[in-house]
């Protein structure tokens, strides 16, 4: 993979490997750049530098503290000689350096040495420390870096590393497989891996860090619904703040209600601010309104109807 910012160079890359059989990306230096190379993990990285941008040297140091990245073989290509940079080359994380313009064949020749002597090393490495599967664990997460071949050494493996007790030990946490760097993965893979899917009852989803192979995910999962897919590293941590914001919202509801439920007191209404809005309700065949009292000056009237009398009825007596 070559990073060039100088659009003649960049051409001159072109014509370079133009006809090789290798696949060869030439691009700019960019954010989406940095991220699909964590993904695609090529054998070797060609970096264009301007010495006018620290960000570019922030990138190669970052490759370098990735764990799938940091091996790899990256040849800076820098404008100019500069005795400060090939003095510190290799503290900045570069392999080698060379001097633009390229010549075309001494550029092939040092590419092939360094990608033979990364691929021997990698090799001699696994073969040495067996380290088919590394185990990093933290943060919430559980994440499984498989460095070889898988079906002749890593799913073995697994049957070493996943006991009853690491998996209980693990229920509440988050399950990764990084298989940027496994050569091969193909059908059979990926139905092994579905296999082992079913170790995790405990978990919703297990994720996959799968790079250049999530064409093979894509084609040949048929769990998908169990399966969660990103082609590198940052597109899961992103996921992971989603999610964790989406708990913390919901449990910042749930204690909300609760609070609500526990009081039993609701947020009483706001007062009128118009005249209008004001009700006033006569209650019907309730009480009776209160009588307001009498002038105490006003002489009492009875209720009752007085006795009349009628002079006819009683004539007076001679």
């Amino acid at each position: 993979m070559a990073i060039e910012n100088d659009l003649n160079s960049a051409q001159d890359l072109e014509n370079i490997f133009l006809g090789l059989r290798q696949r060869v990306v030439i691009t700019k230096f960019s954010q989406t750049v940095q991220e699909y190379v964590k993904s695609a993990n090529p054998d070797i990285i060609l970096m264009g530098l301007t010495f006018k941008d620290k960000k570019e040297l922030e990138f190669v140091l970052e490759l370098r503290r990735d764990v799938i990245t940091h091996n790899i073989p990256i040849l800076a290509m820098i404008p100019k000689e500069d005795t400060n940079f090939i003095a510190n080359q290799k503290a900045l994380g570069f392999t080698d350096y060379m001097i633009k313009p390229l010549a075309k064949q001494p550029l092939l020749d040092r590419i092939h040495s360094h990608i033979e002597e990364y691929k021997f090393s990698e090799s001699s490495k696994t073969r040495d420390n067996m380290s088919f599967i590394v185990v990093d664990r933290g943060h919430g997460r559980v994440l499984f870096q498989c460095r070889a071949n898988l079906k002749r050494y890593v799913f073995p493996e697994f049957k070493k590393i996943f006991t009853p007790n690491f998996l209980k030990s693990i229920l509440t946490e988050w399950i990764c497989f990084d298989v940027r760097v496994v050569p091969e993965l193909g059908k059979e893979e990926v139905e092994v891996f579905e296999r082992v899917l079913k170790l995790f009852v405990g978990h919703e989803k297990v994720v996959f860090i799968a790079g250049r192979h999530m064409g093979a995910f894509i084609e040949h999962a048929s769990d998908d619904e169990k399966m969660l897919v990103f082609m590198a590293p940052n597109e899961f941590d992103e996921y992971i703040k989603l999610e964790e914001q989406k708990v913390e919202e919901q449990r910042k509801k749930e204690k909300k209600e609760k609070y609500a439920k526990e009081s039993g007191k609701e947020s009483p209404p706001p007062p009128p601010t118009n005249l209008g809005e004001v009700k006033i309700e006569i209650p019907l065949g309730g009480a009776a309104l209160p009588t307001v009292p009498e002038d105490p000056n006003t002489s009492n009237v009875s209720s009752e109807t007085p006795t009349k009398t009628d002079s006819s009825e009683n004539p007076p007596q001679s």
